[in-house]
């Protein structure tokens, strides 16, 4: 609607241009001749009965002049210059003046009002005018500063000055819709940083004395750099300033139609930014470069700056390409650590994988990238054991292309040096292929499983005599590697070195000496299985003897979860499911499923707190596959499976037992119990109930787990008067609350090499104690021989 004023010369803003940017709004006759040069293209009789209102036709017996926001002109072909017109738009904040410097994609002239002279605009000014952001007293937009704001349909907002306000008979009208001004409110909107993303040492001239970069009027796009990041090209150049690229743009004549799609790709750094500016979609896809995009030429190049107006322009931070690789992995692959950090500033995924599980710690570390892999790790440092398709890991790259340097730092991150491969192999695997012994002492000192097997049966101490890697061996052999240990194909090390050679020697005088040695020695720990769960736990579990001469035990079937076999009807129903609608990680008080826990209990290492209560541990209920949350959210643990290296090995007075290879801090998860579950009428049948483990949920009938003959490691856990384990309830796949997981989670601190265990209960033992005593040695045992 178009917009009249009445008797309002004396109250207009008028906005001029001058020296300098701050510029006092004052109140005069200029107004007039302002209206007099406005296009005045919309004043037949026939138009203005159009543009009048009949919201309140009655209400004073005038009608009010309302805003024609929403309008548009045919195509200027009066004060313009073809596509060479910039953008006429007019930014107020607060009495200060800036002039927008963008060019006008369309010719189509807009105003909010007959009081003010039509305009050319550019995209984003003509969407703000659609908005009501224009005062239609002074034609200035309102973005940012102290402004009035009229909301008469609850979500639409109308933006005007104090004194630009309609008056009707003393009173003041919203120059937009003619409302009551009474309800309008006063906003300020804080003034966003108009400098660009990326810092720049040398400025170049001056921008316009009226003029600042664009500038969203919300949160800036990409988040402000620190002086510690700010961007330095290789030579130590400082780049080119966005202001500057900018104004440069603004003085070039576009040739539209010209510039193909590929020029995003192969074009020189001026063509490629006309490109952006002219319109070309920045996430064009170019089918000769493996359907990359401008953000992947910009990433592999270095350009921060181009990157910056690319995300400016619309471009999607993580498109893959053909490998499925972003452009943050491009950068990181090139090694341009100021690209990398701008664009994980600006939001770039860190843990994308690419068509062979490579993530850009992934590609960084194999390319020896230190500093890269430093700020990735700043970042995202719980995707440091993240494996790719092979199921290599950053470090075992890093290893195997002997980036020194980088294997410390990423040991000394928490590198998991103990994490199998596809083929089973360890990171010493690695270590003994490539022949550094630097590397392989560093892993050995990091509790690397010197006498790992992979699937073909080989230690480390193969692959390094295999290799002919004399120094790996001497290391091993000085640490203890078994000489006289056989693979699937019964070779010793011996058997896979070159004979006569300097490693043979070795291996050879080591071999006699152990000889010697297997004599004196009556019991030696022997591994009776790499791997209890035979692949089905994501770490594998060993079994060792140096007890006695007792296999590995296989009256059982390793399964990782829990099974039935008749029917219990477990409701399974996902529309059943309370669930949460989080966008977070669940660490907040809103999240559904940490109300049902009365709180979210889990840290951001999946840790329970110190203060969880050990006597009566609540009930956890664990995000599901209904929520809407990520399933990387904190409420994800136990469902997340077995993560600490434990292992099972013979006692001398309690049978099997289980210990841990790791430390583990309190309050981690470690296992859980997992067998067949059964009711308690079935269990009363049962013979042996050694297995047992009754799931006291106080709702419906009572059931049981049974660890017989279908189980985990965890029917192996003894028990232990001071145990250092808690068993807590919990629900992930669904809330059956008749049956719950039974998990372990550490209730102190444990060392490595330590056994692990629960308190069976008083009942248990009032049951047991007639058959056999307790025999976990401790000082506080409650129910040995002596303490009857």
């Amino acid at each position: 609607m178009d917009r009249m004023r009445h008797g309002r010369s004396d109250s207009s803003r008028i906005a001029k241009f001058q020296n300098t940017v701050h510029i006092d709004m004052k109140k005069s006759d200029m107004a007039k001749e302002k209206c007099k040069h406005s296009l005045n293209v919309l004043s037949s009789s026939d138009t203005l009965k159009e543009l009048y209102t009949s919201r309140q036709p009655h209400r004073f017996g005038l009608e009010l002049p309302l805003c024609c926001c929403r309008m548009e002109t045919p195509n200027s072909s009066v004060g313009t210059s073809g596509r060479d017109q910039s953008c006429m738009a007019t930014e107020s904040t607060d009495g200060v003046l800036s002039r927008c410097q963008r060019r006008a994609m369309k010719q189509e002239m807009m105003r909010p009002s007959n009081a003010v002279q039509l305009l050319v605009l550019c995209e984003e000014h003509r969407a703000g005018m659609v908005k009501h952001q224009c005062c239609p007293g002074c034609g200035l937009f309102l973005r940012t500063g102290t402004f009035m704001e009229c909301q008469p349909y609850g979500s639409i907002s109308h933006r005007f000055h104090r004194d630009c306000a309609s008056v009707l008979k003393e009173r003041r009208f919203c120059p937009h819709c003619g409302e009551d001004a009474s309800g309008a409110k006063e906003v300020t909107l804080p003034k966003t940083d108009p400098s660009p993303s990326v810092p720049r040492s040398n400025p170049g001239p001056p921008l316009l004395t009226v003029a600042t970069l664009p500038s969203v009027p919300t949160m800036p796009a990409v988040p402000q750099v620190s002086k510690e990041d700010e961007v330095q090209t290789a030579d130590g150049q400082s780049k080119e300033s966005l202001e500057n690229i900018l104004l440069a743009l603004d003085d070039q004549t576009h040739q539209d139609g010209q510039n193909s799609t590929e020029s995003f790709y192969n074009s020189p750094k001026p063509l490629f930014i006309t490109s952006t500016v002219d319109g070309k979609d920045p996430n064009c896809l170019m089918e000769g470069q493996n359907r990359r995009t401008a953000l992947h030429a910009a990433a592999a190049e270095g350009h921060s700056e181009i990157c910056h107006m690319l995300v400016q322009a619309g471009a999607n931070l993580d498109t893959p390409d053909d490998e499925q690789r972003t452009p943050l992995m491009a950068a990181c692959e090139k090694n341009h650590l100021d690209t990398v950090k701008y664009l994980i500033r600006a939001g770039a995924a860190v843990g994308h994988k690419d068509i062979m599980g490579f993530t850009a710690l992934h590609l960084s570390a194999k390319l020896g990238h230190y500093d890269v892999v430093h700020h990735l790790l700043s970042k995202a440092s719980k995707d440091i054991n993240l494996q790719d398709d092979g199921g290599w890991t950053p470090i075992t790259w890093a290893i195997e292309y002997k980036h020194k340097e980088l294997v410390q730092l990423l040991l000394a991150k928490g590198a998991d040096v103990n994490i199998r491969d596809k083929e089973e192999n360890v990171s010493l695997h690695w270590a003994a292929l490539s022949g550094c012994d630097d590397i392989a002492q560093a892993l050995l000192d990091a509790r690397c499983d010197l006498n790992a097997v992979n699937v073909h049966g080989d230690t480390p101490l193969h692959v390094a005599a295999r290799e002919n890697h004399l120094e790996c061996v001497m290391l091993f052999l000085s640490r203890g590697s078994d000489v006289l240990q056989r693979n699937r194909d019964g070779d010793t090390p011996l058997d896979c070195c070159v004979c006569g050679s300097k490693v043979w020697t070795a291996l050879n005088i080591n071999k006699k000496l152990t000889d010697a040695r297997r004599g004196r020695d009556l019991h030696v720990e022997k591994m009776l299985s790499r791997d209890i769960s035979r692949g089905y736990e994501a770490v594998p579990i060993a079994c060792v003897n140096s007890v006695d001469a007792e296999p590995c035990p296989d009256n059982f079937k390793y399964i990782p979860d829990s099974c039935v076999t008749s029917l219990l009807n477990i409701d399974k129903d996902i529309t059943h499911l309370q669930h949460c609608s989080c966008t977070d990680e669940c660490s907040s008080s809103t999240c559904v499923c940490g109300q049902l826990s009365l709180r979210c209990w889990y840290d951001s290492d999946g840790r329970l707190p110190l203060d969880f209560s050990q006597r009566e541990p609540p009930v956890l209920f664990e995000c599901n596959h209904a929520c809407s949350c990520w399933r990387t959210c904190r409420n994800r643990v136990v469902q997340n499976g077995l993560r600490i290296r434990l292992q099972l090995f013979r006692t001398h007075t309690m049978g099997w037992g289980v210990k841990t290879m790791q430390d583990i801090p309190q309050g981690t998860f470690v296992c859980e119990y997992v067998g067949e579950i059964i009711s308690d009428a079935a269990a009363d049948k049962r013979e042996n109930d050694s297995f047992l483990f009754t799931l006291d949920n106080k709702v419906g009938d009572v059931h049981c787990i049974d660890a017989r003959l279908y189980g985990n490691i965890g029917r192996f856990i003894n028990h232990l008067c001071e145990p250092n384990l808690l068993a807590v309830r919990v629900f992930t796949m669904h809330q059956d609350l008749r049956f719950p997981r039974i998990a372990f989670f550490s209730s102190r601190a444990i060392r490595a090499g330590e056994q692990i265990g629960f308190d069976y209960g008083d009942h248990y033992w009032r049951v047991k104690r007639k058959y056999f005593s307790c025999q976990c040695g401790s000082l506080k045992c409650r129910h040995s021989d002596s303490s009857r």
